[in-house]
């Protein structure tokens, strides 16, 4: 049914709970998981600068959630990709032909999401695949 399953992170108490949720499903299903972390988009004269401290970052959360997520044993995946946050993960979905996205119902910019719409809502709008958000 689901043979692969991506899971944003981004480091919120909702992701790492989308997290979990994703690889119980994973681990039932018998599916491979990749978890994905969004790098905003930076401006021009500060990409250089910092871009290599957030790849970093990044890579280092999502080695703490996969560490989280080793007793479901699953096959687990890690990207870091940086662009439009809900535009960069249903173009990996796509791309990649994920069965089923597990995304938080709210991550970490909770009030912007109020103001210009969640990147939940976006992903479940546009997505190639189902998407399952978790509360």
């Amino acid at each position: 049914m689901y043979k692969k399953i991506l899971i944003p992170v981004d480091g919120s108490s909702k992701s790492l709970i989308a997290a979990r949720h994703g690889a119980e499903l994973a681990s039932r299903f018998g599916s491979s998981v990749t978890l994905i972390h969004i790098i905003p988009v930076l401006p021009l004269d500060l990409r250089g600068m910092v871009i290599n401290k957030f790849r970093a970052e990044a890579k280092e959360l999502l080695k703490k959630v996969a560490r989280d997520l080793e007793r479901f044993n699953i096959s687990i995946d890690l990207k870091v990709k940086s662009g439009k946050t809900a535009d960069c993960i249903c173009r990996v979905a796509r791309k990649y032909q994920y069965d089923l996205i597990v995304i938080g119902s709210r991550g970490l910019s909770e009030v912007k999401g109020y103001l210009l719409g969640s990147v939940s809502n976006a992903v479940t709008m546009h997505a190639p695949c189902p998407v399952l958000i978790i509360r």
